[in-house]
């Protein structure tokens, strides 16, 4: 019986052609889940800008892209879980409530107020009618330190409102801050931080307190994930697997 014997060359060769094939693959692949991403990303970003009163610069740079790899073909939107230099909590801490609901963490100013004892820790305080407001619709951050100075609430003593001539004629020109308790002794004024300007304006209220607010989810992350994915995956994978191939030439 004769046993035909033949011999293939060239395997060595086919296999590492396989091999570049799928490297070349994956990095396209990676690529496409990548940009998908990143439009995932930039519609968040749109819807955040349409839902947002004057959003503030730190709150539409929360955001974050995890990149996918060839080795990891995921990648990751969401806001970012570090902390920032100068920030005690991170953004996913600051702004989660607009995604998930529910409650939100206090505020620096509102930690001021705790430590204090001048709110409790399930309580939280809203800007009232004689609030000086920022560009972005919050608490000027003069009138902030004005408060915390009056109320001698600040970590740094020194940054207090003294007794000086000089102190007091500057509290006379902004206005005297005190904290009512809501008790007869304060005029029944509902508990809040006010503040007593000169004739013809008189008392306004700065901040009023209130109980721990709940908040409905305003963003919906995986509607506008998956909506992306529906418009752009098919045109991202196309274009991603052609530059892939075309940069291995």
């Amino acid at each position: 019986m004769i046993v035909p014997t033949f011999k293939v060359l060239g395997l060595q060769a086919l296999h590492s052609s396989l091999q570049d094939v799928e490297k070349q693959t994956r990095f396209g692949i990676a690529k496409a889940i990548t940009k998908t991403a990143k439009a995932t990303e930039l519609a968040l970003k749109e819807e955040m800008r349409a839902k947002t009163d004057r959003p503030t610069p730190h709150y539409m740079k929360s955001t974050f892209v995890a990149p996918a790899t060839k080795r990891r073909l995921v990648a990751r939107v969401g806001f970012k879980d570090r902390l920032a230099s100068k920030n005690l909590i991170s953004a996913a801490e600051r702004f989660g409530h607009h995604f998930e609901g529910g409650a939100r963490l206090p505020k620096g100013l509102e930690g001021y107020l705790r430590r204090a004892g001048l709110i409790g820790a399930d309580e939280f305080v809203v800007p009232g009618a004689g609030v000086r407001l920022d560009q972005f619709g919050n608490m000027s951050r003069g009138q902030v330190q004005q408060l915390i100075s009056q109320l001698r609430i600040g970590l740094d003593p020194y940054a207090y409102a003294s007794g000086s001539k000089r102190s007091r004629r500057n509290v006379k020109k902004a206005g005297r801050i005190f904290w009512a308790r809501g008790n007869a002794r304060d005029g029944h004024l509902q508990r809040g931080a006010y503040i007593d300007l000169p004739p013809p304006v008189g008392i306004r209220p700065l901040l009023v307190v209130i109980d721990s607010p709940s908040y409905k989810r305003r963003f919906d992350l995986p509607r506008i994930a998956e909506t992306t994915i529906a418009k752009t995956w098919e045109e991202n994978l196309r274009s991603s697997l052609v530059d892939a191939f075309n940069s291995a030439k």
